[in-house]
């Protein structure tokens, strides 16, 4: 997953699960909060994707399924113009290293 957290949130989030003051699960729900925005562009375990799913249905995250070459995204319900930047921005990324790596006909 690619996020946005700096080591200060990391450091906190580790923290709290090995005071058990959370679960890994709750962690890394948090943890998408935290940063914002997270562009999902590999797979995640079962139990992260079932505690993010949760998440989602009780309004705590938002989420984008993955659409054609767009990939999967989660995101804080407040910032969903920033996962619509971002993942409009990734999609360019992704775009143009791929048009940097094909030959075009007649060049």
């Amino acid at each position: 997953m690619n996020s946005r957290l700096t080591q200060n949130h990391v450091e906190h989030l580790i923290s709290a699960v090995q005071c058990g003051k959370m679960t890994t699960d709750e962690a890394n729900v948090e943890k998408v909060r935290m940063a914002r925005v997270v562009i999902v562009t590999s797979a995640i375990p079962r139990g992260t994707r079932r505690a993010l799913n949760a998440a989602v249905k009780l309004g705590y995250l938002g989420h984008w399924m993955r659409d054609g070459k767009k990939p999967e995204v989660y995101y804080h319900p407040d910032f969903d113009y920033l996962a619509a930047q971002d993942l409009a921005r990734h999609v360019n990324e992704i775009n143009g290293a791929l048009a940097a790596i094909v030959a075009r006909p007649g060049e």
